[in-house]
């Protein structure tokens, strides 16, 4: 299943984050100024009104339930395919009316077969947003079945091995369940020597290796069962096999497991051993984004540039992040990051500082660098590299209406 047949966004808690009845993301003050009009007059809260375009709403809606109705502008963006697929993302979980500075037939009918449900060329004022959103709001016939719902799946692969790629994964998904409060499953595919579980002090449940071994036996129950829990919002997906029984698992393995999980999980972090990407080769299809993990060495770079290419036959429809780990280590045969940025096949998105006492004194503890190293330089890192992921924290402002109402 392609991802523009999923909704990357779902909300397993619908009292954490309710679903809006109207979002927008628009890049110019006319079209800012009509939205926050059209927002006050029915009644909704205006700062659904953000600014950016599409790419800043497939940022913010990777962690918040997406409204039911988005206004998405696509000024600035040229390669058509690109935005079909990135509106047919949005448009699985919203009634997307779709802004663009083209006026013509083909781009017309290229937007509505990605799935929007009306487009307007700029300049619009309040009453054709108006005019546009009550279409939007009748535009889906009744009794039609809702689609699959599918949280954001974010997957951590080390470029090689010992660059720190674990630690990445482990820290980001407890940053995404405790700062961001999203529903988050973090899931260890080494089973065998995958460190997730032992690095929050964790007994792995059983069953994993059953679940890979035999997908089509998954269900919800399963999934209750193999989840365990770090907190009330991450849960841990582990394993702890013996190192002489490899498991033998189907190609479509972890593509199954994957989807299941999304089903009930705002987001599932993955901390993916780069030999599955061989091994399972359509697993890319249940990700949404994948972050490569590496070191500034000609190995690292080179086998960057490797899993670069093979993200690039996801057409366009997988966001990669290539991230520098431990910056600042005087290691033989390391480039400078500026020189290793110049030859990778896509941009360096991150840089991590290199702070092993911290990192050592994390895993010592069972715990996150949120705990045991809050002021940490490489938790800062993280954190810009996460809202990079997935936009910048929103601030909940009606749930402060609705304690000042109560009062």
């Amino acid at each position: 299943m392609s991802l523009a047949e999923d909704q990357s966004v779902f909300s397993a808690d619908p009292d954490l984050d309710a679903r809006e009845p109207f979002g927008a993301f628009v890049s110019d003050d006319t079209t800012y100024a009509a939205a926050v009009q059209l927002a006050g007059k029915r009644g909704w809260p205006p700062a659904e009104v953000q600014r950016g375009g599409l790419g800043a709403a497939l940022r913010q809606l990777g962690v918040v339930a997406a409204p039911d109705i988005l206004l998405v502008d696509l000024s600035g963006m040229e390669d058509v395919e690109d935005i079909a697929a990135s509106l047919g993302e949005l448009a699985a979980g919203s009634k997307v009316i779709a802004l663009g500075t083209q006026n013509d037939v083909a781009m017309f009918r290229r937007v509505m077969d990605a799935g929007a449900c009306d487009y307007l060329v700029k300049p619009v004022h309040t009453q054709q947003l108006a005019a546009a959103v009550a279409r939007a709001e009748t535009s889906r016939p009744a009794g039609q079945a809702a689609p699959v719902r599918r949280g954001r799946c974010i997957a951590v692969v080390g470029a090689r091995g010992g660059v720190g790629a674990s630690t990445v994964a482990g820290n980001l998904a407890w940053l995404i369940a405790s700062e961001r409060e999203r529903q988050t499953g973090l899931l260890d595919l080494d089973l065998q020597y995958g460190c997730q579980a032992l690095s929050l002090d964790l007994q792995p449940a059983a069953g994993l290796r059953e679940a890979l071994e035999d997908p089509e036996r998954v269900d919800d129950s399963m999934i209750d069962n193999l989840a365990v829990k770090a907190d009330a919002r991450l849960s841990v997906f582990a394993a702890e096999e013996a190192v002489d029984d490899v498991p033998v698992m189907p190609r479509t393995a972890v593509t199954q497991l994957l989807a299941k999980l999304r089903e009930s999980r705002d987001v599932l972090v993955a901390d993916l051993p780069r030999h599955l990407l061989g091994q399972q080769p359509d697993l890319l299809e249940q990700v949404t984004d994948l972050v490569i993990v590496t070191d500034l060495s000609l190995p690292g770079l080179r086998d960057c540039n490797r899993l670069i290419r093979l993200a690039k036959q996801q057409d366009g429809k997988l966001r990669v992040r290539v991230v520098a780990n431990r910056v600042g280590k005087q290691a033989p045969g390391h480039v400078d990051a500026r020189e290793f940025d110049k030859e990778l096949e896509s941009d360096l998105a991150a840089q991590l500082s290199f702070d092993p006492e911290n990192v050592a004194k994390s895993a010592m503890a069972g715990r996150t660098l949120s705990h045991s190293a809050p002021k940490a330089k490489l938790l800062a890192d993280l954190r810009t590299l996460l809202v990079d992921l997935v936009g910048a924290p929103r601030t909940r402002k009606r749930a402060l209406l609705g304690f000042l109402k109560k009062g």
